[in-house]
C-alpha cells in the first residue's frame, strides 16, 4: 500500500513546480512589462498600469472590490484556457482592498476604530493569504507560473546589536509582506543603477536590473531549486535563460 509517509530514498529526478515570482520596484521601471514576456501571460489587474500592453487581462477594467479580485481567481481556476502565466498588478493595490472591506464591513467606515491598536490593518494584511491559496491551488491545478507585482517601499528592519534601519521592501504592510515573503520561491528588486553624489541621486545608464541578492537593506533571494545569479537585466528573455526547464512554456 502506498502513502504519503512513506520513507523511501530520494527520487533520482525531482520535478520543481512552476516558480511563484514576486517583483516590485520603482514606478514606471519596467516590471509589468518584464512579466508580460512571460509564456502565454495572463494579466488581473488591480490597478490600471497596463493598458499599452497587448496581452489577456481580467477584468476588463481593474478590480474594485476584495470581492471582484477573489471572483477573477476563482474564474482562473474554473474556465479552460490556454494560459500559462499568472500575473497579479499589484499586490499592494490588492491590500487595499482588503483594507476597504475590512473597514467597510467590520468597522462601519469609522477609520479611528479601525487603525486603534492597528487592528483593522492586521486583518487585512492577513487576509492576503487568501490569496495566496487560491495562488497555490491554480499552479497546482492549472499548472502556470506565478508572478506578482508590487511597488517598492521601505520596511523597518530590526537590528539586534544597535539602532534599527530601514530596507527595500514591497510596499505592503508587514502583515501582508510576512506571509507573501515566506510564499514566494523568488524575490527580485527592480531598480535603474544610480549613485548619490552631494545628496542628488544620479542615474548610471538605462538598463534596469532585478536583484535576487537579499541583504540588510534590501528584502530579496530564491529557494533552494529556483537559485538565480544576485542580480539579471529586467528583461524576460534572460530570467528565463537561467530557468530553463523550471518554467512552464
Amino acid at each position: 500500500m502506498t502513502s504519503r509517509f512513506n520513507i523511501a530514498s530520494v527520487p533520482e529526478d525531482i520535478k520543481i513546480p512552476a516558480p511563484r515570482l514576486v517583483v516590485y520596484g520603482e514606478p514606471k521601471v519596467g516590471k509589468t512589462s518584464f512579466a508580460s514576456g512571460a509564456p502565454a501571460p495572463l494579466l488581473l489587474q488591480t490597478e490600471d498600469g497596463a493598458a499599452g500592453l497587448r496581452i489577456p487581462k481580467i477584468p476588463e477594467t481593474p478590480c474594485e472590490t476584495w470581492e471582484e479580485l477573489m471572483e477573477c481567481l476563482r474564474h482562473v481556476l474554473r474556465e479552460d484556457h490556454d494560459r500559462k502565466t499568472l500575473i497579479i498588478d499589484t499586490l499592494d493595490k490588492a491590500e487595499l482592498l482588503a483594507q476597504k472591506k475590512v473597514l467597510e464591513e467590520q468597522f462601519e467606515g469609522d477609520k479611528k476604530k479601525y487603525m486603534a491598536y492597528y487592528v483593522g490593518p492586521v486583518i487585512a494584511g492577513e487576509m492576503i493569504s487568501q490569496v495566496l491559496f487560491a495562488l497555490d491551488v491554480i499552479r497546482k491545478t492549472k499548472n502556470m507560473n506565478i508572478i506578482l507585482i508590487a511597488h517598492d517601499g521601505l520596511l523597518p528592519g530590526a537590528n539586534a546589536l544597535g539602532d534599527d534601519f530601514k530596507k527595500w521592501a514591497p510596499s505592503l504592510s508587514k502583515y501582508a509582506w510576512n506571509r507573501v515573503r515566506d510564499w514566494a520561491d523568488q524575490i527580485g528588486h527592480a531598480q535603474s543603477r544610480f549613485a548619490v553624489d552631494k545628496g542628488k541621486a544620479k542615474e548610471l545608464g538605462k538598463d534596469r536590473w532585478l536583484h535576487f541578492r537579499g541583504s540588510p537593506g534590501r528584502d530579496a533571494g530564491c529557494r533552494v531549486g529556483y537559485e538565480l545569479p544576485d542580480k539579471i537585466k529586467l528583461n524576460w528573455d534572460e530570467y528565463q535563460s537561467h530557468m530553463g526547464d523550471k518554467l512552464n512554456d
